[in-house]
């Protein structure tokens, strides 16, 4: 009985061991396929980058020789890659929220979509990066997009909005004095829209 006890022991502490084993084998395989998948996904996100850099370089620079067709064509190509874009952005962050890239993703999906004239969007992925990576280096440059969009692209201007939009900016700890003054200056003129700015 003795014998038997300690030979169940030994087989409880083997099958133990390699199930430990496994799990450890697992775990690791999953990390790989992980990182695998990831710097998958950022090879992505860099290729379309380089096409739609392309596009622009080769195409985008010499619009007005370009007939009717040749400028649909453009316009359509370019709209879908930045579509394109924007969900290898989304997918990234979707799969990976805690990584720092994702807030960099965001503010790609944040930029793509205000190029494109989604305002609305734009402004909503500003607010994601905001709530959501608070600490994000590119925060400031965010925030002035969005309040830029309610400023100058949203044609009905509402004035309570946009100012709440530089008083968001005015909140952060970190920004210099010169451009303290700058947001408090627009603030001081909201009344004036960017043409009466601009014929000033």
């Amino acid at each position: 009985p003795e014998k038997s006890k300690k030979m169940k022991s030994t087989t409880l502490s083997l099958i133990l061991v390699l199930c430990l084993a496994s799990c450890e084998s697992n775990s690791n395989e999953k990390a790989k396929t992980e990182g695998q998948s990831k710097q998958s996904q950022i090879d992505d996100i860099k290729s379309l980058n380089n096409e739609m850099l392309r596009l622009f370089l080769e195409t985008g620079r010499k619009t007005n020789t370009l007939t009717s067709e040749e400028l649909i064509k453009f316009k359509t190509d370019l709209s879908v890659k930045r579509m394109e874009l924007i969900n290898l952005n989304l997918k990234f962050y979707n799969n990976f929220p805690k990584d720092s890239l994702s807030a960099f993703c965001l503010a790609d999906v944040q930029e793509l979509y205000d190029a494109s004239g989604a305002y609305s969007k734009a402004m909503a992925y500003g607010d994601t990066i905001a709530e959501k990576y608070p600490q994000f280096s590119n925060l400031i440059l965010v925030l002035e997009k969005n309040a830029a969009i309610l400023d100058f692209n949203v044609p009905e201007r509402d004035t309570v909005q946009i100012r709440n939009a530089y008083e968001r900016l005015l909140a952060l700890p970190n920004l210099s004095q010169e451009t303290r003054r700058t947001y408090l200056e627009r603030i001081s003129s909201l009344h004036l829209d960017l043409n009466q700015l601009l014929s000033q």
